[in-house]
């Protein structure tokens, strides 16, 4: 199976959240706390996720073009994805 261009993107931009997460995680577990650098991490995970989520999401609706699915098919998963993103 061979991933295009745009799905390769978006797995370095999940490889790149999880090492932020990762790096949030050693913060927790050092003895040494650093306060600023913490809330940096997180806002920088948070913007990650969110830059990801849009991603996500132009690259399915631009597959679900190429695959030529319903309008109505697009518009219901697009609306459920809207719901789903904004009820966290």
């Amino acid at each position: 199976m061979s991933l295009s261009e745009n799905q390769t993107k978006l797995i370095h931009r999940i490889n790149r959240i999880q090492g932020q997460l990762e790096a949030i995680k050693n913060t927790i577990t050092t003895e040494e706390k650093d306060c600023e650098k913490a809330i940096l991490l997180l806002k920088a995970a948070h913007q990650a996720m969110k830059k990801f989520g849009e991603a996500y999401i132009h690259e399915y609706m631009d597959t679900c073009f190429k695959e030529k699915k319903s309008t109505q098919n697009i518009e219901t998963d697009v609306k459920k994805a809207i719901s789903a993103a904004f009820s966290l």
